[in-house]
């Protein structure tokens, strides 16, 4: 790297630069290319015919072309290599929530988490975009591979400040209307909205093929709920203050809580969208190579 960037741990990226999952996964691997190197005549974009010459491969002669001008034509294909990835970042406020003063913030953890994916898949020469929402898309920034761009992403991270209340489902659907080429999709948010209305712009990038990932980013006390005595909570993204006697709601807290979580881990599993849950008191670095190491096992 050029220059230090405090979203960025060299320690990590060198460890993930080890992993042997770079070239195994469907695309060739989650951040060598996280795609599968795509060779002529397996899935490719047509580009020409040309002529048949001896040698070609008998496979790719085309012969509807044969059959209309008695000469033999070969089809040959856009060699795909390089995958399109758009990391699309929830900014909205409750991104903002951290119980302990000594670990990250969720947003935080996304930062470095997108920081990484972003590095990662610019080594790969994969071309990576940047979507950043609260309640609409704030930031928009086309997918490319160059250094200058990654260096534009990394910075454009960095100054983020997380604002509004959050639409996700909506702005999902945005975002799927408007990718047209096949790419992979990461979701980087703590879903806290309509839980429904999430899955439905999960499922429109699914019905376009585009590989999807969502990394679920959580406090270790919105799960646990360690609160004692009576406290006053805070809407982040509305400020209603709700009283609350934490210890009597405890127990039923973590019940629809757990229910939540369960929630996205199975509609993620139906519609085959990666799901991988992110504690912010685990070290990014090793969450990442964890799940990925999982992804090379099961892809």
């Amino acid at each position: 790297m050029e220059k230090s960037s405090k979203i960025l741990d060299p320690k990590v990226i060198a460890k993930f630069g080890n992993l042997s999952i770079v070239a195994k996964t469907i695309v060739e691997g989650f951040i060598s290319g996280l795609h599968r190197s795509i060779h002529k005549g397996a899935s490719v974009e047509f580009a020409e015919h040309r002529q048949y010459v001896v040698g070609d491969d008998p496979r790719y002669l085309d012969w509807k072309v044969y059959g209309r001008t008695d000469r033999l034509y070969v089809r040959e294909f856009r060699e795909e290599t390089n995958l399109k990835a758009y990391i699309i970042l929830d900014a909205s406020n409750s991104m903002n929530y951290s119980w302990k003063s000594d670990t990250f913030t969720k947003f935080e953890y996304a930062q470095c988490l997108a920081g990484c994916l972003s590095y990662i898949m610019m080594k790969q020469n994969d071309a990576t975009g940047l979507i950043v929402f609260d309640s609409d898309i704030k930031r928009f920034i086309k997918p490319s591979s160059t250094r200058a761009h990654f260096h534009f992403l990394i910075e454009n991270i960095e100054n983020l400040i997380p604002g509004n209340d959050t639409n996700i489902g909506d702005v999902l659907h945005k975002m799927a209307n408007h990718v047209k080429r096949r790419s992979l999709i990461i979701l980087i948010s703590d879903l806290f909205d309509d839980q429904d209305s999430v899955i439905r712009g999960l499922a429109h990038f699914k019905h376009k093929h585009h590989e999807v990932i969502v990394f679920h980013i959580l406090d270790r006390a919105e799960i646990d709920f360690p609160f004692e005595k009576f406290n006053d909570f805070i809407d982040m993204e509305t400020n209603e203050r709700i009283p609350v006697d934490a210890p009597s709601v405890r127990s039923e807290y973590r019940n629809i809580f757990n229910q939540f979580l369960s929630f996205y881990q199975k509609a993620c599993s139906e519609r085959n969208i990666s799901y991988a849950r992110a504690i912010t008191e685990t070290s990014f670095d090793y969450f990442l190579y964890k799940f990925l190491e999982l992804r090379s096992r099961t892809t």
